[in-house]
């Protein structure tokens, strides 16, 4: 036997399903053979009511229609030799049966998780919230990342090295940018509905907003987070004003 064949990984699957494979297979193979040792039986009384001797072909037959049965029985004994391996999944605690004692990573049929396997053995997962969302997240030794199951965010966890798979990983992680912006009023309307907007957005009074619109483009707020510089220029934007924000010092 060779190398490759001694190191092959046996398929994992699970017992109840491992069993039903095989039952399935063993009566679709012994189901044409019933059928034929019928036919031939029908075969043989005519012909032995009409001659005396039964055809070759109802002989034939039946002996074709005896090894397929016999071969769906003893694909049906299988069955028995098919031995469960219990595996409790490390996240729900439920049981997975499995044909073969794991030695990579399989999906737990109750949680749906896949569960770390290395060198045979199930590693302890740890829990951890996301900072964002407060959603409970796991992860194991193997993690490279953890990105939040909820909000898809990646949750900082310790790792040895910086590794090839860590960085394509975070790629595929939502990234807040939390650097400082600042609004800029490039043109506005001198309409009551944008006057009495920026008088709520900056807190002066009328005569003040109608200088600023007076004088464009002004810089109406500094060091505010991205995402509300993003909402203000929105808001400026439905009383057909227009407002652009940047990075603040560039």
């Amino acid at each position: 036997m060779s190398d490759n064949n001694k190191n092959e990984e046996p398929t994992l699957e699970q017992v109840d399903i491992a069993k039903e494979r095989v039952a399935a297979d063993s009566f679709m193979a012994a189901l044409p053979g019933l059928l034929i040792l019928i036919i031939a039986a029908i075969m043989a009384f005519y012909t032995n009511q009409q001659s005396g001797t039964p055809m070759p072909l109802s002989l034939v037959l039946g002996v074709i229609g005896v090894a397929l049965l016999g071969y769906g029985i003893f694909r049906a004994t299988r069955i028995k030799a098919i031995e469960g391996h219990a595996i409790d999944c490390p996240f729900c605690e439920k049981t997975n049966v499995l044909t073969a004692a794991p030695q990579s990573d399989f999906r737990c049929t109750h949680c749906n998780r896949d569960v770390p396997v290395e060198n045979g053995v199930v590693l302890r997962v740890y829990q951890v919230r996301c900072g964002y969302c407060n959603t409970l997240n796991y992860y194991s030794d193997k993690s490279t990342g953890l990105i939040c199951e909820s909000c898809d965010r990646e949750i900082p966890i310790a790792t040895d090295e910086e590794t090839t798979a860590k960085k394509v990983f975070e790629s595929y992680t939502i990234h807040d940018d939390n650097q400082p912006y600042d609004l800029i009023l490039t043109a506005a309307p001198k309409s009551d509905e944008m006057i009495a907007c920026l008088q709520q957005m900056l807190a002066l009074n009328r005569n003040q907003v109608k200088d600023i619109i007076d004088d464009l483009p002004q810089t109406l707020l500094t060091g505010i987070p991205k995402k509300k510089a993003e909402l203000l220029t929105a808001q400026i934007a439905v009383h057909k004003g227009r407002a652009e924000s940047k990075v603040s010092g560039t």
